[in-house]
């Protein structure tokens, strides 16, 4: 009717699981309380007649433990009452072993997964009731689980089979389910998530080899979560996890072929052409249309940027989108309302709009600058009173209605005068002027005329791989690349250039990479229209330096930056993990260390290429960040070095010194300054520093492959890039952490925990000021401050002030309307005659951001004074060391 079963030993402080069989047509109840005191949370499964105790910590003390075991009935009669005891021991049998095994009756561990009677005796043995065995591993082989025993058993050793319905199987305090009819149920307004297939929870619904090791964390099959709520993103399940998942938190994201979801019994397949719900902003889910200010607590839920929700229903009302999603918040219910301005809706990943809307955009979203445009779309003249149309939120255009067709247009004669991204507000108004209808119109205004409103195509020159990481073929498995032969072609969403490697959406995927993956340059084009978009990269000279090279994952020393599938066996050689070498330079390339080793390496040489994840480089005890746009200086002829811009004869010899020909410098910053270059090197000079003047004909400075002309008077920092878009949490919204994190990193910060340097940053906002706390400027002043640097926050700068601050070699964090409403910022690294140069971490917004590439982009200045302007009004971080 009622038993314990196992386990009879525990260790001490070992999570464990308490298990028993009961009778579940006679026992509707079952308490367990230790000594008569404790008592303890019990679930009860109907389905498998058993019930267990999930304890995370186990007992803290060795020694005797003993625990009353009670059976109630329906009418809550207490039918059964007995006592077991357990013995907490400092050490085990089982101590080490990944999973725990109970036996629910007696049954037999065999040999092959048949039945018993067709074994002899040699082939199984007999396990008795309520066995506890440690299991290393496990497989389901039909209606029999293989395992891997922690301790060989005679006869048939340490790998076996067990028949299914005998077992049960545990991780730590976890149960583990191994078929459908056995799971377990969870209560109303949640979901159970089954993983039925080893797998990650993940940070980001991307590749594991994308990401860091501390974004992922192991689940094994079987193991089951409840949920309050879902999404479909990107092929993985987002999913929003009632308990806490230990190093992921409460929301993350499952590959969606390695789970299954089901509601009361009912399973929710994957849907590919899901309604989501993607926060720009923080901002509120609230219970009425009022201003959230006035809604008490229970009212409203906060929802945090970069968190995508599964959308039921939706439907525009009273200035508001009114959603009802697929999570379940706790006290407020899933239904509720959000201001448009604050979220985005999607439609299997491409923004919509809710077609419930009174009015429409049919126009371009591609135009050509300097030409007439003329913008139009549909209304109903039955609800619509007013149309009004705004260029980022400023500048208001005039809107012609013809309200017997339903029409609405904006003719712009000399059309947008400025190539860049654009956005505009559309707002329909009624008789009470009550916003009933708003959508925002995104515009790229190119200077192409050949490539306006043509495609982007992918051609492949020779046969290839597509990846899904930029990484060496050789450590991808079989499902993580594809090959693709020459000739075919794909049409191309968005592209970007990521460690020697062009980051492709392409529009329809490719099996089994998907649709998101990457190319190797030089072995496909990239056209729009019938421009060829190029990303060749030409040699790199070493930056001299003395500093050491240490290999932290197995990998190859290469003669060039590719994969070594299209190199030639005397092309390579390995590294081993934890090998070190003195090297005399480096430089960064392709996704690549170029290295120029201490001693040759022997049957290869001294000069090669190391992917750059695979190895670290010290220089005077600081890591050496890899950057693919370093600067450096070239000496074209023998020249002095100074300590002002004037005639060398006029300085004393502690003023001045020699820089010989050939030599190759590594270069913080310049500037030019009365006809000279004033540069800041990366190494001290003796008996002078790393700062001083030289003549610009004497010299060529580059940023990584490309030749750098300083005159017309121009300046570029040396700004690392980091890409917010791989951000694991939020990615949307952290423009901000990932700018500052660039500019710290230019000031020498790395980061103190490993990973990302942004995600550390993220982090100290939240434990700081909590969720969405990121995107509050007193709160990112709070974080410059705390990790030692000076800076100071103003909405009235001039544009003076900021190329100033440039020319003084400090980098500017400039927050924008470069997106959407929800704004956006970048990191201001230089300046030359027709505008700022720009690190944008979300990627080019002259394409719209259909472009991810987002290193030092060139931003006029009239496109910035329309975005972060005007002169006056313009917001920004300065930030010193």
């Amino acid at each position: 009717m009622l038993t314990f079963l196992a386990p009879k030993t525990v260790v001490v402080n070992q999570p464990i699981v308490l298990t028993g069989s009961y009778d579940p047509q006679k026992v509707k109840a079952v308490a367990v309380i230790a000594e008569d005191k404790y008592p303890l949370e019990v679930t009860l499964n109907p389905k498998t007649k058993v019930w267990y105790v999930s304890l995370n910590k186990g007992f803290n003390l060795a020694g005797k433990r003993w625990f009353r075991l009670q059976g109630k009935s329906s009418q809550g009669q207490i039918i059964k009452d007995d006592r077991f005891e357990i013995t907490v021991a400092q050490a085990g049998i089982n101590l080490g072993a990944r999973f725990s095994l109970i036996t629910l009756q007696d049954t037999w561990f065999k040999k092959s997964p048949v039945d018993s009677a067709k074994l002899s005796a040699t082939e199984k043995q007999l396990i008795r009731t309520g066995e506890f065995l440690g299991i290393d591993s496990y497989k389901v082989v039909g209606n029999h689980l293989q395992v891997d025993l922690s301790q060989q058993l005679p006869n048939v050793g340490e790998v076996g089979y067990f028949y299914l319905d005998h077992i049960t199987v545990a991780k730590d305090s976890e149960m583990l389910w191994f078929e459908q009819e056995d799971l377990p149920t969870t209560p109303a307004g949640t979901q159970l998530l089954w993983i039925t297939t080893d797998t990650l929870f993940k940070l980001k619904a991307e590749s594991s080899a994308l990401l860091a090791p501390n974004q992922f964390v192991e689940v094994p099959q079987g193991r089951t979560f409840t949920i309050l709520g879902y999404a479909s993103v990107e092929n993985h399940f987002r999913i929003s996890s009632r308990e806490e998942v230990p190093g992921i938190g409460y929301s993350g994201f499952v590959y969606r072929h390695h789970a299954r979801i089901f509601e009361q019994g009912k399973e929710i397949p994957y849907d590919t052409n899901a309604l989501n719900l993607v926060v720009l902003n923080s901002t509120f889910l609230k219970k009425r249309t009022d201003d959230s200010a006035y809604l008490p607590d229970r009212d409203k839920v906060s929802l945090s940027p970069g968190m995508i929700y599964g959308v039921q229903s939706y439907a525009f009302e009273d200035e508001h989108i009114k959603v009802a999603l697929t999570e379940n918040f706790p006290g407020f219910g899933n239904t509720g309302y959000v201001y448009p301005d604050f979220v985005r809706l999607t439609r299997a990943g491409v923004p919509t709009s809710p077609d419930t809307q009174p009015i429409t955009y049919n126009g371009p979203s591609e135009v050509l600058v300097n030409k007439p445009l003329t913008l139009r779309g549909t209304f109903d003249p039955r609800v619509v009173t007013t149309i009004t149309l705004k260029a980022e939120d400023r500048y208001p255009l005039n809107v012609v209605l013809n309200r017997s067709a339903g029409l609405w247009e904006v003719i712009l004669p000399r059309g947008l005068q400025e190539p860049g991204y654009r956005w505009l507000r559309l707002r329909a108004l009624n008789s009470q002027e009550k916003l009933v209808g708003t959508q925002v119109i995104n515009l790229t205004v190119s200077p192409e005329p050949l490539t306006v409103g043509e495609s982007l195509i992918l051609t492949v020159l020779k046969d290839t791989l597509f990846k899904v990481a930029p990484l060496d073929s050789n450590s991808l498995k079989a499902e993580q690349k594809i090959t693709v032969s020459k000739g075919q072609t794909f049409a191309v969403d968005k592209y970007g250039l990521l460690d020697g490697h062009l980051k492709i959406l392409l529009k329809n995927a490719i099996s089994p990479v998907g649709n998101f993956g990457y190319f190797f340059p030089g072995h496909v084009s990239l056209k729009k229209g019938k421009e060829e978009l190029k990303f060749g990269i030409e040699s790199v000279p070493d930056t001299e330096a003395k500093a050491q090279l240490l290999v932290i994952k197995t990998t190859f020393l290469k003669a060039q930056p590719v994969d070594t599938a299209s190199l030639e066996a005397n092309q390579y050689t390995p590294l081993l993990l934890g090998q070190t070498f003195p090297i005399q330079g480096y430089a960064s390339t392709e996704g690549h260390f170029r290295v120029t080793l201490g001693e040759s390496v022997p049957g290869f040489g001294n000069v090669g290429y190391l992917y750059w994840q695979h190895v670290q480089i010290v220089r005077q005890g600081q890591e050496v960040l890899f950057n693919p746009n370093a600067l450096t200086m070239t000496i074209l002829a023998i020249t002095v070095f100074k300590k002002q811009p004037i005639n060398a004869s006029q300085l004393s010899a502690s003023d001045k010194t020699t820089l010989p020909l050939g030599r190759v410098y590594g270069v913080n910053s310049y500037v030019v300054e009365a006809n000279h270059l004033k540069v800041a090197l990366t190494e001290e000079l003796p008996n002078f520093g790393n700062t001083g003047y030289v003549f610009p004909g004497h010299v060529q400075l580059r940023s990584g492959s490309q030749t750098l002309q300083p005159i017309p008077p121009q300046l570029e920092l040396n700004v690392p890039y980091f890409s917010q878009r791989d951000n694991p949490r939020y990615s949307w919204a952290t423009c901000n952490v990932t700018s500052i994190a660039m500019v710290m990193a230019y000031y020498g910060v790395r980061p103190r925990y490993g990973g990302q340097l942004e995600d550390e940053l993220l982090q100290w906002t939240l434990n700081y000021a909590g969720q969405g706390s990121y995107t509050e400027h007193n709160v990112l002043t709070a974080l410059i401050k705390a990790y030692g640097f000076k800076t100071s926050f103003s909405t009235t700068r001039r544009w003076y002030e900021i190329k100033e601050e440039l020319i003084n070699r400090r980098p500017v964090v400039l927050p924008g309307d470069f997106i959407v409403p929800s704004g956006h910022i970048v990191v201001l690294i230089g300046y030359d005659n027709r505008g700022y140069i720009a690190n944008d971490p979300w990627g080019d917004a002259y394409t719209a951001y259909t472009s991810t590439y987002g290193r030092r982009r060139l931003y006029s200045y009239s496109y910035l004074n329309q975005v972060a302007g005007p002169d006056g009004n313009v917001w920004a971080h300065f930030i010193a060391p």
